[in-house]
C-alpha cells in the first residue's frame, strides 16, 4: 500500500451525479425531463470541495458526460484545482440494458466530452451504479479497447442492480489478448458471513460513523488500500424529494444531513488520494504515455482464499 510517510494512503472517489439522477429513482419518462429538474451539482461540488481543501486532499471525481454537457464549468473547474477527472459513461444507463456496441458509443462519447471539457486524458471508467456484472462479460474489454487505464465497477457481492459475487475484491490487473486494465474495486468486507459495499457512501450514512471507521480499519489492518465511493447528492440535505417506492426513497434519504460531517471525520481519519496518484503503474503510464511492466503480476480471475491479487 501507498504510504506518506508512515500513514497508510487510501483512494476516495466521489460519482458526480443530479440527484434526479440516482438509479433507484430513474426511469425512461423521468430521463426525458432531466433537463427541466432543478440541478444542484454545482452548490454540492462546492461543497466537497470546501471540505478537501480543508483537509488538503485531492481525490478521483467520475463524471457523466451528460453532466459534463451541462456543466463544463463544473468539470473545468473540478480539474483545475487539481483532482483527477474519470469517467461515468454519458446518459446513466445501466450496463445491462445497453448492447455491447452502444455501451461502447456511450463510453467513448463521454470520455471525449471530457477530455474536451479539461483539456486532460481521461483514464478511469466506472460504470453507472457499478453495473457491471456476470450478465455483462463483454464490458470490461471494452472498456480496456476504449482507451482506459483502470474500471473501478466491479463488487464482488450479490446485489439486484451490480455485482460479481466471488470476484477479486483486491486491486488487481486484468488482461485480454494484449490488453490490460487495472481493476479498483470498491471495498467490500465480509461481517456475518455476508460480503458487503462498506466502501459506499449509504453506508456512511447508514452506520454510526465509529462502526464505520472500525470496519475500514480491518481493512486498513490488512495492509491494503481502502476504495470509498460517494454520490455527490448524498452531501445535500436540501434536494427535492423525487418520488419512489418506499425502499428506494428510504435508502436515497437516509441521513443525507450527516454525510458532510462523516466526511469530515472520514478525511480526518484516513488519508486520501486520487486513483490516478495511488496506484504507482498507472501513475507511471499517465506520467510516461507508455505501458508499465509489473514484475511477478498474477492477473486473470480470483477465487476466494487463493493469494491476494494486490500489486499497490
Amino acid at each position: 500500500m501507498l504510504r506518506i510517510g508512515t500513514a497508510p494512503c487510501h483512494i476516495l472517489t466521489f460519482d458526480l451525479e443530479e440527484h434526479f439522477q440516482a438509479a433507484r429513482s430513474d426511469s425512461p419518462v423521468r430521463r426525458r425531463h432531466w433537463s427541466s429538474f432543478q440541478s444542484r451539482v454545482r452548490t454540492n461540488v462546492e461543497r466537497i470541495f470546501e471540505l478537501l481543501a480543508h483537509h488538503s486532499t485531492k481525490t478521483t471525481f467520475f463524471a457523466l458526460g451528460w453532466l459534463t454537457e451541462q456543466h463544463p464549468s463544473v468539470i473545468r473547474a473540478v480539474s483545475a484545482v487539481g483532482h483527477e477527472m474519470a469517467c461515468r459513461g454519458y446518459g446513466h444507463e445501466l450496463v445491462a440494458a445497453q448492447t455491447s456496441h452502444s455501451f461502447r458509443e456511450d463510453i467513448r462519447r463521454a470520455k471525449c466530452f471530457l477530455e474536451d471539457v479539461t483539456g486532460h486524458p481521461v483514464v478511469g471508467f466506472r460504470a453507472p451504479s457499478l453495473s457491471i456484472t456476470t450478465h455483462t462479460p463483454w464490458a470490461l474489454p471494452i472498456v480496456a479497447e476504449e482507451g482506459f487505464l483502470y474500471d473501478s465497477s466491479v463488487l464482488p457481492i450479490v446485489h439486484d442492480l451490480a455485482g460479481i459475487p466471488g470476484a477479486n475484491p483486491w486491486i488487481h490487473q486484468l488482461s485480454w489478448a494484449g490488453r490490460s486494465l487495472w481493476e479498483i474495486p470498491p471495498s467490500t468486507l465480509n461481517v456475518g458471513g455476508f460480503r458487503i459495499a462498506i466502501g459506499g457512501g449509504g453506508y456512511l450514512r447508514a452506520l454510526s460513523y465509529p462502526v464505520f471507521k472500525s470496519l475500514l480499519s480491518r481493512i486498513e489492518a490488512r495492509d491494503e488500500p481502502i476504495v470509498v465511493y460517494v454520490r455527490s447528492w448524498e452531501i445535500d440535505a436540501g434536494q427535492p424529494r423525487m418520488q419512489g417506492t418506499l425502499l428506494s426513497e428510504f435508502r436515497h434519504y437516509l441521513n443525507l444531513n450527516k454525510t458532510a460531517i462523516r466526511l469530515h471525520q472520514l478525511l480526518r481519519d484516513f488519508r486520501f488520494g486520487p486513483v490516478c496518484e495511488m496506484i504507482h503503474p498507472i501513475c507511471e503510464q499517465v506520467r510516461t504515455g507508455s505501458p508499465q511492466m509489473v514484475p511477478d503480476l498474477v492477473t486473470g480471475d480470483y477465487t476466494p482464499g487463493s493469494p491476494r491479487l494486490t500489486t499497490v
